[in-house]
């Protein structure tokens, strides 16, 4: 199977760090897979050129989306750090009828993503996305363990709302499940995100996001009588695991109406942010 990436630029830390995750998790689970292509919209300011990130990781780069999209049989958009980019560059590969994982946030907002992920079934194209936040270890122990029964969940972590805050929703949404009908946030700081998601039957979820880039992702979860905490750690081979397994089979591991849910999470925390204390309909 050959696996084709596509980015903004790839001199990045996620176009750097996958391929050696994939190739991890190849050898681990026996698949037989390589990156092969690579393709770039443009070339970082004062870094390497698409050109020498490829040949120092012996992938062949592409000289358009066309040649790599036509190479290769699964693709992987990456861009974690230019996602409002993604719907551009995902019109072709969207289109194509291959496995297309899009790395997160799968789209700037959640109209964006309606039309992405209307353009994938137009060409009946198999289409993932993920926080790799959903594939830590503790995380997935403790859906099987304990799937369907979490009244309350918290988490915890750094960075803003663009780009990092699918990393706290999408725990919630695959340990939660969609559904959410309100959300709220409070005024703690103009840097500084805190809202509470409300279910409607008596789930909630409550959300707090640092602009410290150093704080750690942190998820608390209980059924109302007990609870643990749930640490961030052991993801990424995971990760790679489920888009490889998506790759093979072309069926995703992550329901569309849950990556849908994200994104309306996103969008409804800026809302709530310009609006606080007050309940915003999701």
């Amino acid at each position: 199977m050959k696996i084709g990436f596509v980015d903004y630029y790839l001199d990045n830390w996620h176009a750097d760090y996958y391929p050696g995750f994939l190739r991890e998790a190849i050898a681990k689970y026996g698949y037989d897979a390589s990156v092969t292509h690579a393709y770039a919209l443009t070339q970082r300011p004062g870094g390497e050129t698409s050109g020498q990130w490829c040949q120092k990781r012996h992938i062949r780069l592409a000289a358009d989306m066309e040649e790599l999209i036509d190479s290769v049989d699964a693709i992987m958009v990456i861009a974690a750090d230019n996602s409002a980019w993604h719907e551009e560059v995902c019109q072709a590969p969207l289109a194509s009828g291959k496995p297309v994982f899009v790395d997160k946030t799968f789209a700037p907002d959640a109209e964006a993503a309606r039309r992405m992920f209307g353009r994938a079934k137009q060409y009946h194209t198999p289409v993932m996305s993920t926080s790799a936040q959903r594939y830590c270890a503790s995380i997935m122990d403790y859906l099987e363990r304990e799937r369907g029964k979490t009244r309350f969940m918290s988490t915890v972590g750094p960075h803003d709302l663009s780009n990092y805050a699918v990393h706290q929703f999408e725990p919630i949404v695959a340990v939660m499940g969609v559904g959410v009908k309100r959300v709220k946030a409070f005024a703690v700081g103009s840097m500084v995100t805190q809202l509470i998601m409300d279910y409607g039957d008596g789930r909630m979820a409550s959300f707090t996001q640092s602009p410290n880039p150093y704080a750690e992702f942190n998820f608390q979860v209980s059924d109302g009588e007990r609870g643990e905490r749930l640490d961030s750690s052991d993801y990424y081979i995971n990760t790679m695991k489920a888009i490889l397994d998506f790759f093979e089979t072309g069926i995703s591991p992550v329901p569309e109406e849950e990556t849908m849910e994200v994104l309306a999470l996103i969008d409804a925390a800026k809302r709530a942010r310009q609006s606080p204390d007050v309940w915003l309909e999701l």
